[in-house]
């Protein structure tokens, strides 16, 4: 299910990995290492519960990245247990762990078909946000939002910086923009940061983030240290540190919201006069079929047909 919470503000806060639903028909097929779900973006919607004071839109899933990843390439070819991570549908955690039972990974079929229950409906949603916010506004920010645990084997074994932005190496949003919202941590005592390393920017970032047509996008992807008791089960939040975290992020997005709102005023006119009608479209030109119903607290689709077994 699609959950959407709508606000009048040039901001829209993307949460693509912190649900937490699996269908039974995939569930029972996890091994115990995939039923732990180390890889979600743990309780990252308490951090972001600042959203109605900013008068943000937060578009999040309920279901597991284990299930699908939102922020993924739309590739219906799996990839074999030997590939340590990525893909729209994954088959080991981040540091190379199968998740599922042998010979029960989803076949092509199978990713196409879950492809089609969650992720059109999560990007139709997205898309459908931007383009009512960039009517209004002619500017719209779209943050990425993703948490990581601090040490993963083979991607950040050094120990994840607290925050981490990407951008596409600057592609996905306004030089200036990007400035600003990496200065907020820079040299801010206990944040570290990193900038198009740890992460470059995901799918939706470099999906979405069009600075030309008034959207821009950033991926922010925090270290669960900063705000979780500890990185394991039951991933507990920290109320003192959510606190803090949330402090910090209130100030870069209370700033990134005057940005937008200041380059609104030319960017909503030259919208008017180039008006032709059409939506919103993501860089790649790739129209996904829309949600067949929608409303301000969910987007969700008919009941959905049993998913297929691995094939």
């Amino acid at each position: 299910m699609i959950l959407v919470e709508e606000g009048q503000s040039p901001l829209i806060l993307c949460l693509p990995h912190s649900g937490t639903e699996i269908p039974e028909v995939v569930g029972k097929r996890l091994n115990a290492t995939g039923r732990l779900q180390v890889d979600l973006a743990w309780r990252l919607e308490r951090v972001f519960g600042i959203r109605e004071e900013l008068d943000a839109t937060l578009v999040r899933s309920t279901v597991s990245r284990y299930v699908i990843d939102l922020d993924e390439e739309l590739s219906f070819q799996p990839k074999g247990p030997e590939v340590t991570s990525g893909g729209l549908c994954p088959v080991t955690t981040l540091d190379g762990k199968r998740i599922y039972r042998e010979g029960e990974e989803p076949g092509p079929t199978e990713i196409e078909q879950r492809s089609l229950l969650f992720f059109a409906p999560y990007h139709n949603a997205l898309r459908k946000q931007i383009g009512r916010l960039l009517e209004k506004h002619g500017t719209v920010v779209v943050l990425d939002c993703q948490s990581m645990r601090t040490h993963v084997r083979g991607v950040s074994s050094a120990g994840l910086p607290v925050v981490s932005i990407g951008t596409a190496d600057g592609t996905s949003c306004a030089s200036d923009l990007k400035n600003l919202v990496t200065g907020t941590f820079r040299n801010r005592d206990g944040y570290s940061l990193s900038v198009d390393e740890q992460t470059k920017g995901g799918h939706i970032a470099r999906t979405f983030g069009q600075p030309g047509k008034g959207v821009h996008a950033l991926t922010l992807l925090l270290a669960q240290r900063a705000y979780l008791r500890h990185e394991s089960p039951p991933f507990e939040p920290d109320k003192i540190r959510v606190a803090r975290l949330q402090a910090v992020l209130k100030e870069m997005l209370s700033q990134v919201i005057d940005w937008a709102t200041a380059s609104n005023v030319s960017s909503l006119a030259q919208r008017r006069i180039e008006k032709t009608g059409a939506d919103f479209v993501p860089a790649d030109g790739q129209r996904l079929a829309k949600a067949k119903k929608s409303q301000t607290s969910q987007v969700e689709e008919e009941p959905a047909v049993p998913l297929l077994v691995a094939e």
